[in-house]
């Protein structure tokens, strides 16, 4: 037995465990009652969103409401607003890159409520999980410590014992870790890799020992499109994160996340162990699983784990075999895991598999549909024993009915007069039923007064007449003689109530338990409610009418007729015979004393059945309605938690009855447990044995429906005939009466009125009655259990039968032998069905992939079939399975015994660990998927939440060859875009084995429309990887496998065509040297480089001279289209601004002149002081913080229109009037110093007329000039502000032609710009004869000669 952590990430994990804690505590229970709880070295840990645990699955609890842990990763923020935050703490740690890739860019659009889930958006549930990581560490660190605490040590070793029968010290037992989850979802998809990196940074978390259990989305096929849109895209990045986690290429991103949370334990290279793939299909042939929903495989597989668990050979095998085996088949390197062997072994690539089914007599579920249904006769007795179907009178009316006709014999059973449910009775009938109740006593104490009385009155023989009879008088009226014999009465009367309590009692707990199994709790109800009425008035009312009748009266009062006895002694003659006299005497009193007596009793009583009323049958009517309650509630549920596993449920409304037309799925077991006995023949098994075992008490009995109602009584009252050493309970509403023990109540009920014993002894404490109603259903449950596990009874012989006694029974008949064979070997044959993993493999792909067949492993527990005809049979029937591994038949008959008491046959299977690739539960869905939405919007959105290193199923050496075969395929031209700057644009490669152009994937993931520019095809294309792993199945045009690869083999194979991994031996030997060396031989031929350097001139000079600037290195363009292209950007933010810069400087410039050294001049100069020393790159990014980061007005990457030009617009135009105010400014400032300005101001022109009809006018000049020289320059390209806000104009061409050496773009951005500024400053010399009149006539004039 081994220590074990589940982990369970998003809602299919949660479930799983539900149904795993469910069929555990089904195993602990059948090895012990008593252990109701999974021990401490199961520790089970639920991590979600939502911020309370969903309920279990089919009524089953969840982890917390089992003692597990439960982990909430969710928020109640808005998004953007958590995605702020979240941004913020990685920015302060410089790990804002690690999210920049695959976050949400625009976190303002998101409207998920992150409170209750991802949405199914895998990037969501990341950034959630991130928020969280210290969190989810702790509790994970907690429950770890938890294996490994004293108890838990202590606790295991004794759990293994009752397990194995072997002490054995398993303390230093290292765990496993199970982590479930889900490839589908937002949440658990995105987590998993999170968790088990979390684990890993654990002491006891080693990686080696973490298995991961992952569902792949065709589980979910049963369901609505609409709930499963995102399934299959999440499943695609999460199998190349997982894949990326198995070759280290997710390291460097984890530990820089986790460095950031604050973890600075960074764990190992590896993250897990083994991952196990989970879909709804099993084999070669993709046979269903049961009927393929969700619940039914989360609870096949929930079985599956419990009994990996609870096997120390299964736990065992599973580290050993599956876990830690390094003898993985061989695999063709180059689909996967393409790579460095020293730094990359095999055998941490391919996925383990996992199925489990159990072969069990099934007779354990019978036992328990027979308890339930037997419990439900029961609870249906307590809730409407009082009815009768076929009457059709109300309810209300058959309960009076039954009250008349039953409750004279309640009274008679209380010792009660069945004439006072009638009347009131008065004194004398009260006196009478006090001497019928108490007559034993009675007679006794009036006789013992009586004697005691004679005893006292003198001899008189002798004596005179008159004075004896004087004598006689005194003694009797002697007060301390009457005092005496009361007193004798009262401890006589106290003592029979003593007495008569506790039987009073006992009586009313009898007669209240069978009148609750005969007619159920609302009729004993009610008969409470009438008793206490009986009591309280006609009991206690008239008995203290009673004792006021009876107050003052003495014992020893003067009776009737003692005169006439005396009269004898009148005379003067002396006495004898006296002893006959005093004899009558004493006689006289006998009746007188017998009436005092019961007096007394009366006033002992009447506190004490007061008291009675109030603490028995008030305490058991308290207690029989909270039974009553509960029994209504369970009776009203409309739903019922029901334990799967096991079938065990308390709750009545899940119990099976007489009506019922079909047995409830429940107790026919998991879809992988299969059952020999007939769960179909369960009610016709259950009636017969139930008749049976009514017959052996009571033969008499024919009737199934009267042998039900006897049954059903026997639970009620707790009491039957047993073997058993321990008894029937007997005790359903009290304790049971303990043997030989006298004296006391069944309810320990002590009156305050009785506190000192008769007898003596130490003086009591009061003690209200104690009631424990036993009717519960969980209480008449139990019950039913224990009366049908009799020993030697009809029901427990049928029910403890095991494999090999059924299988070898010697009594049955040849046709049942051959039945029972018959149903063995189908049984069989279906468990290996069901034990097949969960997860379907694509045959050819095996073959394609590994080189071998597709085979099946199975292991199994104890077989106690050996040396019999069964066991033969079993293992003919894998003898004829072709394809089974070497180990399986020696695994078979390994655990073949002659073992008894085993009553279920484990089968485990698996395949050997093979390629991620062969799994078609996995990637020929998605394929189908992607082929039926490729293109549409939302596929991808938010699937991906890693760095596309850490997102790919790509190890870093192959990633690394494909970026440098990309960069070397656009160098030297084998990739092709076709399309370009199109939405249909898509790539392409050279194959030059086939002479023909390759497709990568189109659409691709990422589409063109998204990119930002030319450099984002390479992330692109080698991110689609993942659609070419998921169409790997498809065949090409020759029938083969895995074409869709072919381009990515291609591109890896331009810088190291390796089938396996990197070329070693040096620079000089790699692929890639021969590659560009041919590359560079044929260019320098195509471009004319192999001709003298005059040559290669005249021909570039000539195409320059009548347009042809050559073609661009990097886009493989004309040189001219690409120009061409640029040029309308540039002119559009040139113009603009050029005209905002004029809007604002000449104005401002003109005003600082006109009020110079004024208000409006010292600030207009300190603010172009600021921006004219402010570059324009500082200015462009505080533009960018300002209005895109802070404020949201624009995005980052600027749309193609006039939105988009406003903010570098605005960052030149402000940069150029910083620069122009000041000129504008000096400018006019000299002209407002000449004599034409100083003359027109003396003529008494106006100044505004001055400034702009005057002054202006002639500052023209050098206005125009400078403004001609800054279009030059902007027609040329504002270069730092157009690569700053990605804007395609001429500066941002020529930065990106220098930043990769395109030599012609230089070239020709040399020669534009060249004549950009001639033309432009032509242009503003020939505006200067417009401007300036004197210019245009002194040039007419030179003209005229």
């Amino acid at each position: 037995m081994k220590k074990f952590l589940v982990v369970g990430c998003g809602g299919s994990g949660a479930k799983t465990q539900a149904y795993m804690i469910d069929q555990l505590k089904a195993m602990l229970r059948s090895v012990d009652p008593s252990l109701t709880e999974l021990p401490k070295a199961w520790q089970f840990v639920t991590i979600d969103v939502a911020g309370t645990p969903e309920p279990g699955p089919s009524g089953l609890g969840n982890v917390p409401e089992n003692g597990g842990r439960y982990v909430s990763i969710g928020s109640d923020q808005q998004y953007s607003t958590f995605d702020a935050g979240v941004s913020a703490g990685l920015g302060a740690k410089a790990a804002l890159g690690e999210i920049a890739t695959w976050a949400p860019r625009q976190p303002e659009r998101i409207t998920t409520p992150i409170s209750d889930g991802a949405g199914q958006y895998r990037a969501l549930g990341r950034m959630l999980t991130i928020n969280s990581l210290r969190k989810i560490r702790t509790e994970l660190n907690n429950a770890l410590s938890d294996l490994f605490d004293a108890d838990t040590d202590s606790e295991i070793n004794a759990l293994s014992e009752k397990l194995t029968g072997r002490r054995q010290d398993l303390s230093a037992s290292t765990p496993i870790i199970l982590v479930i989850s889900s490839m589908a979802g937002g949440a658990g998809a995105s987590m998993f890799v999170d968790v088990c990196r979390a684990l890993s940074t654990l002491p006891n978390g080693d990686p080696k020992n973490t298995a991961v259990f992952m569902y792949t989305p065709e589980i979910f096929e049963t369901l609505a499109d609409s709930a499963v849109v995102g399934t299959w895209p999440n499943s695609l990045a999460m199998f190349g994160e997982a894949l990326a986690a198995q070759t280290g290429a997710a390291t460097a991103n984890d530990q820089a996340i986790f460095k950031a949370a604050g973890i600075e334990s960074l764990g190992s290279h590896q993250t897990f162990a083994r991952l196990f793939p989970l879909g709804a299909r099993m084999g070669s042939q993709g046979t269903v699983f049961g009927d393929g929903t969700p619940n039914t495989i989360y609870r096949g597989v929930g079985r599956a784990l419990a009994a990996l668990m609870a096997s120390e050979e299964a736990s065992n095998s599973f580290a050993s075999y599956l876990l830690a085996n390094t003898g993985s088949p061989d695999a063709d390197r180059s689909f996967l895991g393409w790579g460095d062997r020293d730094k990359l072994p095999w055998d941490v690539m391919p996925w383990a598999t996992w199925g489990y089914a159990q072969l069990s007599m099934g007779r354990d579920r019978y036992a328990e549909y027979s308890a339930q249904r037997l419990a439900k006769t029961a609870f249906e007795r307590l809730m409407r024993g009082h009815l009768d179907s076929s009457n059709p009178a109300t309810g209300e009316e058959q309960l009076q009915a039954r009250l008349s006709e039953r409750f004279p014999n309640v009274l008679t059973r209380l010792e009660l007069d069945p004439r006072f449910n009638q009347a009131t009775p008065n004194s004398d009938n009260l006196r009478g039923w006090l001497g019928q109740v108490f007559d034993k006593h009675a007679t006794p104490a009036s006789g013992s007064a009586t004697a005691y009385l004679r005893q006292q009155l003198p001899a008189g023989d002798g004596m005179k007449s008159q004075e004896f009879a004087q004598l006689i008088r005194s003694r009797l009226a002697d007060p301390r003689l009457g005092d005496e014999v009361s007193r004798q009465l009262g401890s006589a009367a106290y003592a029979a109530v003593y007495e008569f309590a506790d039987t009073l009692t006992n009586n009313l707990i009898d007669m209240a338990e069978d009148e609750l199994a005969a007619h159920g709790v609302v009729y004993l109800e009610a008969i409470l409610s009438q008793l206490r009425d009986i009591y309280t008035q006609r009991v206690i009312q008239p008995m203290q009418t009673l004792l006021t009748e009876s107050r003052g009266r003495a014992a020893l009062a003067t009776p009737q007729g003692l005169d006439e006895r005396l009269s004898p002694l009148s005379g003067r003659g002396s006495v004898s015979q006296s002893a006959q006299l005093l004899d009558s005497v004493a006689d006289l009193y006998r009746g007188q004393l017998h009436q005092f007596f019961l007096v007394s009793v009366a006033n002992y009583l009447e506190p004490v059945l007061e008291d009675f009323v109030r603490s028995v049958i008030g305490r058991l009517d308290d207690e029989l309605r909270s039974a009553h309650a509960t029994l209504e509630l369970a009776d009203s549920s409309a739903r019922a938690r029901t334990n799967l596993a096991d079938v065990a449920t308390d709750e009545p409304v899940a119990w099976p009855n007489d009506n019922d037309e079909r047995i409830a799925d429940r107790f026919k077991g998991s879809q992988n447990e299969i059952l020999i006995t007939e769960v179909e023949s369960f009610p016709q098994d259950y009636e017969a044995h139930l008749l049976q075992t009514i017959q052996v008490d009571d033969p008499g009995v024919f009737d199934y429906r009267e042998a039900t109602k006897i049954a059903s009584r026997s639970i009620i009252v707790g009491k039957w005939n047993t073997q058993a050493a321990e008894k029937a309970p007997a005790d359903t509403l009290a304790p049971r009466p303990v043997e030989g023990r006298t004296g006391g109540n069944r309810a320990g009920w002590i009156s305050k009125h009785l506190l000192h014993s008769p007898t003596g002894g130490e003086t009591r404490e009061s003690r209200p009655g104690q009631f424990r109603a036993r009717i519960r259903p969980a209480d008449i449950l139990g019950r039913a259990r224990t009366w049908i596990a009799r020993p030697n009874d009809h029901f427990s012989n049928f029910i403890s039968a095991d494999l090999r006694s059924y299988m070898t029974e010697s009594t049955i008949n040849d046709i049942e032998a051959g039945n029972r064979m018959t149903r063995l070997r189908a049984a069989f044959n279906e468990a290996l069905a069901q034990a097949r993993p969960l997860a379907a493999v694509d045959a050819n792909l095996v073959s394609t992939i590994h080189n071998r067949p597709d085979q099946s492993r199975f292991t199994f527990s104890e077989i106690p079939l050996k040396d019999t005809g069964a066991g033969d049979a079993l293992k003919e029937i894998l003898d004829a399975k072709n394809n089974l591994d070497d180990t399986t038949l020696g695994e078979f008959t390994k655990v073949l015994s002659l073992g008894e008491k085993v009553r279920h046959i484990d089968v485990f299977g698996s395949y050997p660990n093979y390629s991620p690739l062969v799994f078609s539960s996995l990637l020929a869905p998605i394929s189908r998927e992607w082929a039926r939405r490729k293109g549409q919007e939302g596929f991808w959105s938010l699937r991906r939440s890693r760095p596309l290193p850490a997102a790919l199923p790509l190890s870093d050496d192959e990633r690394r060859a494909m970026v440098a075969g990309w960069i070397i395929g656009v160098t030297t031209g084998r990739i092709h875009i076709s399309q370009p700057n199109t939405p249909q644009a898509a790539a392409h490669i050279f194959d030059h084995e086939s002479q023909a152009w390759v497709d990568f994937p189109s659409p691709m993931l990422t589409p063109p429309t998204e990119m930002q520019a030319a450099i984002d095809w390479m992330p692109a294309v080698i991110e689609s990887v993942l659609l070419a792993y998921a169409n790997v199945a498809l065949t090409d045009e020759h029938g083969r496998q895995g074409g869709s690869l072919r381009p990515y083999h291609l591109l890896r194979g331009i810088y190291d065509d390796s089938r396996s991994g990197p070329t070693t031996g040096g620079v000089v030997n790699h692929p890639v040297v021969t590659h560009l060396a041919e590359f560079a031989s044929r260019l320098r031929a195509e471009m004319g480089l192999d001709k003298p350097m005059l040559v290669q001139y005249g021909t570039w000079l000539k195409g320059m001279l009548s347009g042809d600037m050559g073609t661009s290195y990097k886009s493989n363009r004309s040189v001219m289209d690409d120009l061409l292209k640029a040029l309308p950007n540039t002119i559009s933010l040139t113009l603009i601004s050029m005209l905002l810069m004029i809007i604002i400087s000449i104005p401002a410039g003109v005003l600082c002149a006109k009020h110079k050294d004024g208000i409006f001049d010292n600030i207009m100069r300190f603010v172009t002081y600021l921006f004219a020393s402010l570059p324009s790159f500082v200015l462009a990014l505080l533009f960018l913080l300002l209005f895109c980061v802070h404020l949201g007005w624009f995005g980052i990457s600027p749309d193609k229109n006039l939105k988009g030009l406003f903010m570098p617009a605005m960052v030149l135009s402000l940069s150029l009037s910083a620069w122009y105010i000041r000129q504008v400014r000096s400018i006019i400032l000299e002209e407002l110093s000449k004599e034409y300005v100083i003359g027109s101001r003396a003529r008494g022109v106006k100044e505004s007329s001055i400034l702009f009809r005057h002054v202006l006018k002639n500052s023209l000049l050098p206005i125009v000039t400078l403004i001609g020289n800054s279009f030059a320059m902007l027609l040329g390209g504002a270069t730092i502000v157009e690569n700053i806000f990605s804007w395609p104009g001429l500066g941002r061409l020529a930065v990106e032609a220098i930043a990769v050496r395109d030599y012609p773009v230089i070239q020709a951005y040399v020669v534009w710009m060249s004549i950009i500024f001639m033309l432009v400053n032509y242009l503003v010399d020939l505006s200067y004869q417009w401007i300036d009149p004197r210019i245009r006539t002194h040039n007419e004039e030179l003209a005229n000669g």
